[in-house]
Order: C-alpha cells, then structure tokens, then sequence
C-alpha cells in the first residue's frame, strides 16, 4: 500500500473518533440506544449507573476496532525508511500529546455545555410562585419557577440511583394527577435518602417546588412507561428545591473537570518527555558533527 494512503488513513480515524464521541454524548444527553441500554442494565443488577464510565466504556469500545485496523494496515506497509530511535520515540510522544489536548478540548467542551445549560436553561428560585391544579394542565399556561401543585394524588413511585463515584444521586418520583387516571402531565420528586422513608410517604394537600418543563431524567421515563404510567407531552417535574434540580449536572460538571485535569495533566507530561528528547536528540546531532 502506498504511503500516500497514510494521512488519508490518519484523517479517517480521527472522524470515527470525533463521530464516536459526539453520538454517544448524544445518546447520554438524550437517554437512548446503546446508552440507555447499558445504563437500564446497570440499573437492574446494581440499583444504580454510572454515567461517564457508561459513556468512555462505549466510546472506547466503539474505538477499538477503527484502532485494530489502523495496527494490521501499518504491518501491511512497505517498510519505511529507519529512522533514529529519538526520532521514533519523539513522533509517538507528539502523537500521545495531541491525543491528549484534543480530549481535554473536548471535555472543556462539554463543561461549558452543562454549565450553560444549569446557568441559563433551568428554572430557579426567582419569580412569584405559581399555583396549579393538577385538572388544569393544558388548559393554564404553566410557567416554569416556583410553583404549587394541588387537587391530585400521588402514583406509582419509582426510585432509582445515579453513582458518580464522587457522590451517588438516589431519586424517586411520582405522577400527580386527579385520582390517578389518565396520562400524568405533572410529576413530583420525592424525598429518596432511603426505600423505607420512602415508602412512608403520604398524600398531601400540595406540594411546592421548582417546576421545569420536561424534567424526568431518561431512566426514570423509561421506568415509569414499564409500569405503564403514561406521559403526556409536554409534561412537568416539580422538584424539591433548586438543589435537587441542579445537583446531578453539577455533579457532571465535576465528573468531567477531574477528567479534563487528568488529560491536561498527562498532556503536560507528554509536552515536558518531547523536550527532553529533543535536546536529547540535538546532543546526539552535536556529538556525532
């Protein structure tokens, strides 16, 4: 094979990475296909998943086999002219280098994302509360903020984990809806520090909170259409307080800082070997002129 086919190898690699990066982030941000899958398994046999180790295991996965096939096409190759060791050792540090700086560019990519996102897209605690009734969806503009539900009862409830490894995010949610029929349009985060305070939950007269289109994480839909409680769209998810509505892309935030550091640290090392081998190198140059 032509070494000319080389960049063009190169180049096609570095697409399937970026494209493998970017549809699982996809996948993760709207909770579906492989993700959800892996994520609903991990939930079934450990009451919890973890979000980014799901996202780099298919990342990673999905990168292998592009890696496998660059490896047989190299062996296939015309050997090349023999370059000095340094030379060698140089060229992969460079490579490592870049590797490494174009992940962290990434990540960065993705803080700033959710960062936006939490800053600017979710509701807080500004505004004057709303009260609504749970007869009243689709016939009241809903204003997301602070809001009062009333006039519905509490269903089926579903609680279920986030593990972040830095902090675990346990949840449960229920629809509100006038004695339980139909489609649930409002659903209400409940108190989740354990399964049987949790099952000692009672109705109430109304419940307050911050109220946000949307709302239900991906798993939780996922349950909830299992159990066959319909949802209607659009729906409404009244949290707690604004603690509970931000915690879990927070903690995603911080997930992907250490993530970002490490890369940028190991950039830095590769940065710091390059140097040294090239004034390795240039000794070499020197002693054999």
């Amino acid at each position: 094979m032509s070494t000319r086919s080389t960049p063009l190898r190169k180049l096609a690699i570095r697409v399937w990475i970026a494209l493998c990066g970017l549809y699982f982030l996809w996948e993760g941000a709207t909770y579906r296909g492989f993700f959800a899958r892996l994520a609903e398994w991990q939930i079934g046999h450990f009451g919890a998943y973890a979000p980014l180790l799901t996202f780099l295991f298919l990342f990673l996965l999905a990168v292998f086999p592009a890696w496998l096939i660059l490896r047989i096409l190299r062996k296939r190759d015309p050997e090349p002219e023999v370059e000095p060791p340094l030379e060698v050792q140089i060229k992969r540090a460079k490579t490592l280098r870049v590797i490494f700086y174009s992940f962290a560019v990434v990540a960065l990519g993705v803080i700033l994302g959710f960062i936006a996102y939490i800053l600017f897209a979710l509701p807080g605690t500004d505004g004057r509360r709303q009260t609504i009734a749970a007869s009243d969806a689709g016939s009241v503009a809903i204003i997301e903020g602070p809001a009062r539900l009333v006039g519905g009862e509490l269903g089926t409830i579903v609680f279920f984990g986030q593990d972040w490894y830095i902090a675990d995010d346990r949840m449960a949610f229920s629809p509100y809806r006038p004695a339980g029929k139909g489609a649930a349009t409002f659903f209400v985060q409940l108190e989740a520090k354990s399964r049987k305070r949790l099952a000692e939950t009672t109705q109430r007269p109304s419940w307050s909170g911050i109220l946000v289109e949307g709302g239900l994480p991906g798993p939780i839909r996922v349950l909830f259409n299992a159990l066959g409680v319909g949802i209607s769209d659009p729906c409404y998810t009244l949290y707690r307080d604004e603690y509970s509505l931000k915690v879990r892309y927070w903690l995603q935030v911080i997930q992907w800082t250490i993530l970002s550091v490490f890369l940028l640290l190991f950039g830095v090392l590769q940065s710091r070997r390059v140097k040294r081998l090239e004034e390795e190198a240039k000794e070499a140059k020197e002693t054999v002129g």
